[in-house]
């Protein structure tokens, strides 16, 4: 701190700040105004004032700092509590002042060096190097030049977010069963199924009430306004089937029962839109019942609790089927579709069925369920 010559003359009181100096040459007003450079250096960085006793300085100078750009005024009541000299200007009085300004010499600011990650911002040091921030946007003080390095940031690439999707889409999967296409709905129970026996876990994401719905819409439509096979197609198919045993029993034999043309095998092969949407009641069943038996282990593994025999998903529409559907081919099917779940705690439930459903007068419903009761005795 420099200390006051004349205590009763350096009463003002500054609220200070942090003055970073870098080789100051200090003016010096004397008595008729002029300016005495006394080329002091200092090495000083940040220094704090706190209520600074300064020099006086003759009586035709005013208060100025190296950076100020006005007239630097005092507390008016600490200059009432003593005289001042004769001529003494005091500064609240000046509105505008030519305030003189030391002569700077150029100062190179600390720069941190750049970090540089890739090629190309090494590329680039070179070059930014030469930059002064002249050449930029000055917003500097006038007579005061930079030169150093700028460093180069690179900015983060920023990717485009992208819609999450899940792994199975089941509105395109719903869609798809409730097609009025039957070929779509069967493709689309094809693929549920050939994932549900490479990978149980895959099949997962169809165990939902859309899909359910769906599959027994399948298994209850009414087929009785469908086009049913022609009588072309009928007597072309008994022409092949009679074919196929002949070659059954007689692999070797030269000569079949009937010559088909390509033509009427084309036509055998056809299938009525009636004939699709009873083939597809079967799929259907065989579908929930895939579903169905993975539900039951999901749920024993979690909980270790087996599931109810009626609170299996789909298996009352199973029985129904068995029970009341016409087709002795969908009846078969509810059969096959209950043995595929079936386990010890069933046994009585699927006892019951099988041994109904066995009494049944089409001898291919009897023979499903003659078979499906060996297997459940089996357990």
């Amino acid at each position: 701190m420099v200390q006051s010559i004349d205590s009763l003359l350096n009463k003002p009181v500054y609220n200070a700040v942090n003055i970073n100096i870098r080789k100051p040459e200090v003016n010096t007003p004397t008595e008729d105004n002029t300016v005495v450079m006394d080329n002091g250096i200092y090495n000083a960085v940040k220094i704090n004032i706190d209520k600074p006793a300064v020099n006086p300085i003759h009586k035709k100078a005013i208060y100025c700092y190296p950076e100020a750009h006005g007239c630097v005024t005092c507390d008016m009541a600490g200059l009432n509590s003593f005289e001042l000299p004769k001529g003494f200007p005091i500064a609240a009085e000046y509105h505008s002042a030519s305030v003189i300004v030391p002569e700077t010499e150029e100062v190179k600011p600390e720069v941190p060096e750049p970090n540089y990650t890739t090629v190309e911002a090494e590329n680039k040091k070179d070059t930014n190097d030469s930059v002064s921030v002249e050449d930029k946007e000055d917003k500097t003080p006038s007579g005061v030049t930079f030169h150093g390095t700028e460093s180069t940031i690179k900015k983060p690439e920023i990717i485009p977010s992208e819609d999450i999707k899940p792994d199975v889409d089941i509105s395109l999967v719903v869609s798809n069963l409730n097609s009025s296409n039957f070929d779509v709905q069967a493709q689309q129970m094809e693929e549920i199924v050939r994932k549900a026996l490479d990978d149980e876990k895959q099949a997962i994401p169809y165990i939902v009430r859309d899909v359910y719905s769906q599959l027994i819409d399948i298994t209850k439509k009414d087929t009785s306004t469908l086009a049913t096979p022609s009588t072309a197609q009928i007597e072309a198919r008994k022409k092949l089937i009679a074919n196929f045993l002949t070659l059954e029993q007689n692999p070797n034999a030269k000569e079949l029962p009937f010559k088909l043309t390509d033509n009427e095998i084309a036509l055998a092969n056809e299938i009525s839109p009636m004939e699709q949407a009873e083939r597809n009641k079967e799929y259907a069943l065989y579908t929930m019942a895939v579903l169905s038996k993975i539900f039951i282990d999901e749920v024993q593994a979690d909980t270790g609790n087996v599931v109810p025999f009626t609170d299996i998903p789909g298996v009352s529409d199973t029985v129904d089927a068995l029970r009341y559907n016409p087709n002795p081919g969908v009846k078969s099917a509810a059969i096959d579709a209950l043995s595929y779940i079936q386990r010890p705690e069933y046994k009585d439930e699927l006892t019951t069925l099988y041994n109904l459903a066995q009494a049944d007068n089409n001898p291919i419903v009897a023979k499903s369920a003659e078979r499906a009761i060996a297997k459940l005795n089996q357990q």
